[in-house]
């Protein structure tokens, strides 16, 4: 049976959409993203990450928030960080800065 052009394509863009999704760890749900300086202010700053997506130009504000919440989860925890502080954790987050300052908080 041949195979339609349209289902090939429908097939395709849902492995790239699956492909291009962040998903937490355990060491990620541990991360806590705040917009709130005096959370931050007692802990050590461990550095600068990014919560971009190359798929956030195209995703809904909705989904381009939480894709960049994960991003930023992911990022946290891979430099040791507890913490991130970003202007995404606003709900009223419209973009398009996705920038995250990482710090390690408690002992």
């Amino acid at each position: 049976m041949p195979r339609s052009p349209l289902l090939l394509s429908i097939a395709l863009l849902g492995t790239v959409t699956l492909g291009a999704c962040a998903f937490h760890t355990s060491r990620t749900s541990i991360v806590v993203i705040t917009d709130s300086k005096s959370v931050v202010e007692p802990c050590t700053k461990l550095g600068e990450i990014n919560g971009d997506s190359t798929i956030g130009a195209i995703l809904l504000t909705d989904k381009a928030r939480d894709t960049a919440i994960a991003r930023l989860k992911i990022r946290g925890a891979e430099l040791g960080g507890t913490h991130v502080f970003s202007t995404v954790a606003d709900i009223k987050w419209k973009g398009p800065d996705t920038a995250g300052t990482v710090y390690k908080c408690g002992a």
